[in-house]
């Protein structure tokens, strides 16, 4: 029997500042600061933190999350 793959590490974005987290094996430099992968499809969104908890499977991989951020004097 073939041994099972690992899952593949999530993305994590934290704030208090702005920190991404990837694994670049996984998400390729494709230029301007993006990385990509073909092969990868997003399977689950989780959004925890001050009065945040959101958690949902995302069937069709289709999603899109923006952030903004500041340098906090606004």
């Amino acid at each position: 029997m073939a041994q099972a793959q690992p899952p593949d590490p999530p993305i994590v974005v934290t704030g208090g500042s702005v920190t991404l987290e990837f694994d670049s094996s996984q998400l390729m430099s494709v230029g301007n600061g993006k990385h990509s992968n073909p092969n990868k499809k997003i399977r689950r969104v989780r959004v925890q933190g001050d009065g945040i908890d959101f958690d949902e499977s995302v069937p069709n991989g289709k999603v899109t999350v923006t952030i903004y951020y500041d340098n906090g004097t606004t």
